[in-house]
């Protein structure tokens, strides 16, 4: 009898025990609060708040980037024109033109205004045309520095020109 009475007893410790610890997988289970870092399933209103707080975080940074692009663009604008225009020059004109810029001559005659630090490069013949050369027609011309280099009409010209430039 006492063989029972000591096997019902350990019966009666071995399911306390397993009460016990089962109680508290439940306690812990429920102290979870779903969509937490230590909750791994992750509810519909967790997700969507996220996107939200990420729609929002993006817009943000897409004003910044819009708002900094328009300063950038004002303070931009008067450095360089990327549109070709057509530019009439007078006999005695000259075109004075800014580091970058490009001219194709298209009709008339005119010549090159060079600087102490060199011509203008002929891109169509790979030449460097210095001070008085002819501009030969239907030629890309690039200026390579804003120091004075251009060209200068002996007859009325038509000019296609791309970028900043001062007439004189």
């Amino acid at each position: 009898m006492v063989k029972n009475v000591l096997k019902n007893k350990m019966y009666i410790l071995i399911l306390v025990c397993s009460i016990i610890i089962t109680t508290s997988y439940i306690v812990k289970a429920s102290d979870y609060e779903p969509g937490s870092s230590s909750d791994p399933v992750v509810t519909k209103s967790y997700v969507d708040m996220k996107i939200d707080q990420l729609a929002e975080n993006v817009n943000d940074a897409i004003e910044k980037l819009t708002v900094n692009n328009k300063e950038e663009n004002n303070d931009n604008a008067n450095i360089s024109n990327n549109e070709i225009e057509i530019v009439k020059l007078q006999e005695g004109q000259s075109i004075i033109l800014e580091s970058g810029s490009e001219i194709i001559l298209r009709g008339g005659k005119a010549t090159i205004i060079d600087s102490e630090q060199g011509g203008i490069a002929d891109l169509t013949q790979g030449l460097d045309l210095r001070m008085d050369y002819e501009v030969p027609a239907n030629h890309l011309l690039l200026i390579p520095r804003s120091d004075g280099r251009g060209v200068k009409a002996l007859t009325n010209c038509i000019l296609m020109v791309k970028g900043k430039y001062e007439i004189n």
